[in-house]
C-alpha cells in the first residue's frame, strides 16, 4: 500500500478529538516556526552573538531537565488536556516577558520559563492523543500530529521571513531594528492563545478495542524509573544532534551564504516542508514494525547532516529538507514505540523523561556549538550530530519492550 492511499484510508477514521488536537498542533507550530526563525535575529538586534543564542537555547533545554520530571507527574495527576492548557498560558506569558526585556539576566528568566511551558507541551499532547486515539490508528496519528507542527513552519518561515519589513513599515524603523523583530514575534504570542482553543472542552477517549483493554490490564504494573530512562536514551541522542544544528540554521545560512532575512525564510520555509516526512513513518514501521522502522528512518538523517559540510549552498539546504525528512519520519514512531511498552499511569512521567533527557543533550550541545562556530566554524558540529544520529538508531534497535516483541 502507497503512503498516499495508507494516509487517504487512516484519515478517514481519525475521531473528532483527534482533529481538534491536530489543529492545535498546527497553530502552536506556527507560532515556534515564527519564533524559531526570528528570534536569533532579535538578539542579534539588541547586539548580541551566536554565544548568547546558544547559552539561551542551552536555559531553555535546561528548563526542561528540571522541570521536566515534576511536569510529567503534573500530566498524569492533572490530566494531560488540563496540563496542555496550562502550558500555552504559561508559553505566551513567558514569549511576552522575552520581547519586554534587553539585560541578558532577563533574557535567561524568560527563556526559562518558555523552556518548561514548552516541555509541559510536548509532554501533554503524546499522552492526550494517545487516550482519543485508537490503538491501531496511533502511529498514524502520532505522525500526523509531527507533521501538523513542523509543515506548518513552510508557512511561518516565508511568513516570517517578511514580517519584519512589515513591521518597520508600521513603527517607521530599519526592517533589522529592534522594535520592528519585537513587533514581529508579538504573533508568536499571540497564537500561543489562539492554539489553546481547539482543545477547550471535553476530549472524549476513543473506544475500547482489543489492544487497549489489554493496555489497560497493565496500568497496575508500574516499571521501574531506569526501565523508563533507558526508553528516552534515544530521545537525549536526538537531542545532541537537535542541539547541534536546529538552534543555528537561520545564522549557517546567513553567515555561510549571505541571505538576507527573506531568503532565509524562504530556504527554512522549504525545508519545513520535510515535515511532511513525518506522514512516511506508519507506512513504513506498518511493514517492518516500529523499532526497525524508526531506527532506519533516524540512520538516513546521517547522510542528510553530512551534506550540510559542502561550502556550496544548494547541497547544504538539500541536506537540511533531507534531515528534516527522516527525523520527522523517526521520532513520531519512536514515541509511539515508547507509549506502546508503557504502562497507562506511568506515561506521562514517560514522556518527561524522554523530554528531560532530549533537553539535557539539546542544552549541553547548543551551548557548546556557539562556542565552537565562534572559532571554527559549522563543520564540526555537523559531524557531532551526524554520530549522535547513528547511536539513536542503535539505543532504538536494542530498547526492551516490556509487553510486547517487535
Amino acid at each position: 500500500m502507497s503512503a498516499a492511499v495508507f494516509a487517504r484510508n487512516a484519515l478517514g477514521r481519525f475521531p473528532r478529538p483527534v482533529w481538534r488536537i491536530l489543529l492545535h498542533s498546527l497553530i502552536f507550530g506556527l507560532a515556534l516556526s515564527i519564533a524559531d526563525l526570528l528570534f536569533n535575529f532579535y538578539l542579534v538586534s539588541l547586539g548580541y552573538a551566536a554565544d548568547t543564542a546558544g547559552l539561551l537555547s542551552t536555559v531553555s533545554r535546561a528548563a526542561g531537565m528540571v522541570t521536566g520530571i515534576p511536569i510529567g507527574i503534573l500530566v498524569d495527576r492533572l490530566s494531560p488536556q488540563r496540563a496542555l492548557l496550562v502550558g500555552l498560558a504559561v508559553y505566551s506569558i513567558g514569549m511576552a516577558s522575552l520581547l519586554l526585556s534587553e539585560a541578558l539576566i532577563a533574557l535567561v528568566i524568560a527563556q526559562f520559563i518558555v523552556g518548561a511551558s514548552y516541555i509541559l507541551i510536548a509532554t501533554a499532547v503524546v499522552p492526550l492523543l494517545t487516550t482519543v486515539t485508537p490503538t491501531r490508528l496511533r502511529s498514524t496519528v502520532f505522525g500526523w500530529n509531527a507533521s501538523a507542527m513542523l509543515v506548518i513552519g513552510l508557512i511561518g518561515s516565508a511568513v516570517a521571513g517578511l514580517l519584519p519589513t512589515f513591521a518597520a513599515g508600521l513603527v517607521n524603523s530599519g526592517p533589522q531594528s529592534t522594535l520592528a523583530y519585537r513587533l514581529a514575534l508579538t504573533t508568536t504570542v499571540v497564537l500561543g492563545i489562539v492554539a489553546m482553543l481547539p482543545v477547550l472542552g471535553r476530549l472524549p477517549a476513543a473506544p475500547s478495542d482489543q489492544e487497549s483493554v489489554a493496555e489497560a490490564a497493565n496500568n497496575a504494573v508500574r516499571l521501574p524509573i531506569r526501565r523508563l530512562v533507558r526508553f528516552a536514551l534515544a530521545a537525549f541522542l536526538l537531542g545532541i544532534g537537535g542541539g547541534a544544528i536546529l538552534p543555528f540554521q537561520n545564522l549557517f545560512l546567513r553567515q555561510s551564504f549571505g541571505l538576507d532575512d527573506a531568503a532565509v525564510g524562504v530556504t527554512l520555509a522549504w525545508v519545513a516542508l520535510g515535515g511532511l516526512g513525518a506522514l512516511l513513518g506508519a507506512p513504513i514501521t506498518d511493514r517492518i514494525g516500529l523499532r526497525w522502522g524508526s531506527a532506519l528512518l533516524r540512520l538516513c538523517a546521517v547522510p542528510a547532516v553530512l551534506l550540510m559540510t559542502l561550502p556550496i549552498f544548494w547541497p547544504a539546504a538539500i541536506g537540511l529538507f533531507l534531515r528534516s525528512v527522516f527525523i520527522s519520519a523517526s521520532y513520531p514512531q519512536n514515541d509511539a514505540l515508547i507509549m506502546r511498552a508503557t504502562p497507562i499511569s506511568q506515561r506521562g512521567l514517560a514522556m518527561s523523561l524522554l523530554s528531560v533527557l532530549w533537553s539535557g543533550g539539546w542544552a549541553i550541545t547548543s551551548l557548546i556549538s556557539g562556542w565552537v562556530q565562534l572559532r571554527w566554524g559549522f563543520t564540526p558540529v555537523f559531524m557531532v550530530a551526524a554520530i549522535s544520529y547513528i547511536l539513536s538508531a542503535i539505543a532504538i534497535v536494542t530498547m526492551p519492550e516490556t509487553y510486547r516483541k517487535p
